[in-house]
Parts: C-alpha cells; structure tokens; sequence
C-alpha cells in the first residue's frame, strides 16, 4: 500500500494521501484517529488478529471498519440522496434508470500493511 502522510494548511492537521483504491482506509485513519487513545485501540486490534486470529470491528460515523488476521477493510457510506435529482438531470430523464446507491467505497489492505501506516501516523501525531 503505498501512501504518504502530509500536511493539509487548510484543515491545520496532518492527513494520509492514498491511491484511490485505498482511499476509505486513508481518510478513516485522517479523520478519526486523532488521538492517541483511538490509535492504541486499533494498534490492539491489529495485534489481536495477527496473534490470536481475533477479528474486531469498528463503527466511526461513515465508516465499518474490520480488522481481522487476513487485513483491513474499510467500508465508507456515501449518502447519494441529495444528489439523486443532479444525477438524473444530466442524464435528461426521470425515469428510474439512475437509482442512488448508498454502499460507498470500500478499501482493504493486509495487515502488515495496515501495521506499518499506524506505526507512521503515531509518530506524526506525537
């Protein structure tokens, strides 16, 4: 999994950047573990799973989280009922062909990946 952690001047906080395809994993650990307290929990979920096999999951806002020996997926809602009407406009019709789907984006990676980003974003919150 490749990724960095940078500086966002905006939001005044540091972020972790990923490929697309990892991008619900990256922006779960941006935004909700920002404290030394969440960061130990899923340190010991990871430990759990890699020695007893354990699986744990999470529920953060919009994001399902499961830690299990396999890795990590992360599950990132997307509430498209807003932009149903938009949606349907470009396409210049109201027939039901466009349905809005609230599954989102989901992201996984192994565990020694998942290991490795949490050891990085534990250093730059220090």
């Amino acid at each position: 999994m490749d990724y960095e952690i940078a500086f966002d001047q905006e939001e005044g906080a540091y972020r972790v950047i990923a490929e697309i395809e990892f991008a619900a994993i990256a922006e779960w650990v941006s935004e909700y573990l920002k404290d030394k307290e969440a960061v130990q929990r899923v340190w010991q979920a990871a430990s759990l799973a890699e020695k007893d096999n354990e699986i744990t999951e999470f529920q953060h806002g919009i994001f399902h989280v499961l830690i299990s020996p396999e890795g990590v997926a992360v599950k990132r809602r997307v509430d498209m009922s807003q932009a149903e009407d938009e949606i349907k406009a470009m396409f210049d019709t109201q027939s039901g062909f466009f349905q809005a789907s609230n599954d989102g984006v989901e992201s996984e990676c192994g565990l020694d990946d998942l290991i490795d980003l949490i050891e990085n974003w534990h250093d730059f919150q220090q």
